[in-house]
């Protein structure tokens, strides 16, 4: 079976979207507030931060749609799976004793019932993602193998499906409201499987395959109208309700899914080489145990009187949050026992990646290289 080359530019996406993902949750409490100056500001760095989730959906939906190893289900049971569903389960028990710390309540029927609770809903927030990974990674096999076996007319009828709730959603909040009773089709919104999130997963492997370049010129001026329209959106329909309203920055349909997809095409078409800084810098490794960390510490942040009021107090807490979960999760994955449950990283694979073992052995080649 032929190796897959590395896909460079979706290292710089994960980046992206890990950052956007720890302004977002940064930024959620504000942006339920009044809307002045700093709503503003978060406003437009939110309306692009939400492509975050159809990126990391899309990235997930190319890599599995397209590999030969997906129809394989002892590869899914034995590799894929536990990497998901061990770090889960690891981050559920931080999370759940984070919260009980915050109740100071430690009895062992709170803890009880606190993980039997988590069995049908996360502990944390933001861990919600990692049970709808693990629903359609579960499912994989049959996508894969269905879209796989079809011709390019399939697949192309296969990629139009997927994107058709994008569609409906933007046609919906852009006409007029009397007419949505001709747009809402029923066989549509049942297309939305798995919440919706289904629909970028495959968009993301038609993407990834569409062999034909777009200009620039085309891609960029896209993204920037799409971007503004879901600024101007959002602003409106808050002002509008009274109260912060994301019908724009719906993550599985509508704007959002259309700006993550301009993004990653334009990102494919030119940032798939290697940089220094995804080389020697790991984030793109650590970027899942990063999010599975991030909310967490970011409550415990708020507990010790971090404040997040304005835009600059929101952009220093996502940047302190990024370090220090880079800085954690690095360390953590150097300690052989906890590294899987915490990562979804094998320790041999961490200490080729990411870990302090991996900086060791670069400074130590580095250094060598410079006496010869």
């Amino acid at each position: 079976m032929k190796e897959r080359q590395h896909i460079y530019y979706f290292d710089y996406l994960r980046i992206i979207a890990a950052i956007c993902v720890i302004f977002m949750h940064t930024a959620a409490g504000p942006l339920r507030g009044e809307v002045d100056l700093d709503w503003q500001f978060m406003n437009i760095i939110t309306s692009f931060a939400f492509t975050a989730v159809p990126l990391f959906f899309m990235m997930s939906g190319y890599l599995l749609i397209s590999s030969e190893k997906t129809a394989d289900i002892s590869v899914l049971m034995k590799k894929r799976l536990p990497r998901l569903v061990l770090p889960l389960c690891g981050w559920t028990v931080v999370a759940i004793l984070w919260s009980m710390f915050l109740a100071r309540d430690f009895s062992p029927v709170s803890l009880y019932n606190r993980i039997l609770t988590s069995f049908h809903s996360p502990a944390s927030a933001h861990l919600w993602y990692m049970y709808t990974l693990i629903a359609v990674y579960l499912i994989s096999p049959v996508i894969s193998g269905g879209i796989r076996a079809l011709d390019k007319k399939g697949k192309i009828f296969v990629a139009i499906l997927a994107f058709l709730p994008t569609f409906k959603l933007i046609a919906m909040l852009l006409l007029p409201t009397a007419v949505d009773q001709f747009l809402n089709f029923d066989f549509i919104t049942k297309l939305e499987f798995f919440s919706g999130y289904l629909c970028p997963f495959i968009i993301g492997y038609a993407l990834g395959s569409l062999e034909k370049k777009i200009s620039n010129w085309i891609l960029v001026p896209s993204a920037v109208v799409v971007w503004v329209i879901i600024i101007i959106g959002t602003y409106v329909r808050t002002v509008e309700t009274g109260q912060y309203n994301q019908a724009y920055q719906h993550q599985a349909a509508g704007f959002e899914v259309l700006l993550a997809s301009i993004l990653f095409l334009i990102f494919k078409q030119n940032f798939n080489k290697q940089s220094w800084f995804t080389k020697r810098i790991p984030l793109v490794p650590l970027s899942l145990p990063i999010y599975l960390m991030h909310n967490i510490l970011l409550s415990m942040m708020f507990s010790v009187g971090f404040s997040n009021s304005n835009i600059i107090k929101i952009l220093f807490m996502t940047f302190l949050n990024l370090v220090i979960c880079f800085f954690v999760m690095k360390t953590v994955a150097t300690i052989k026992p906890l590294c899987f449950i915490a990562t979804g990283m094998p320790y041999k694979e961490a200490c080729n990646t990411c870990n302090w073992v991996y900086t060791y052995r670069w400074i130590k080649e580095a250094l060598s290289k410079r006496k010869q």
